[in-house]
């Protein structure tokens, strides 16, 4: 009995950092930006973070001009919250 409680006082515990996540966490600048492909036509693989959907999205810029909030997706990782 005495194991049992203690893992839900854990689970309980994971839970509820979870939840607090959004509120704690530094977001970086460029995780509100939205992406433009810019004017040029080649396609480049840049990602951005889709705020709607909590998550990083691929997207093609053209190669000049346009906005690109992250090179790579590793850089896009930083917008998503992790204790």
């Amino acid at each position: 009995m005495k194991k049992r409680t203690l893992s839900s006082a854990w689970l309980t515990a994971i839970i509820i950092s979870l939840l607090s996540c959004e509120g704690s966490c530094p977001i970086p600048p460029n995780c509100a930006l939205e992406p433009e492909s810019g004017v040029c036509f080649a396609a480049f693989k840049r990602f951005y973070y889709d705020k709607k959907e909590k998550k990083c999205k691929e997207f093609t810029w053209g190669g000049c001009g346009g906005v690109v909030p992250f090179e790579t997706l590793e850089a896009c990782r930083d917008c998503e919250c992790r204790k």
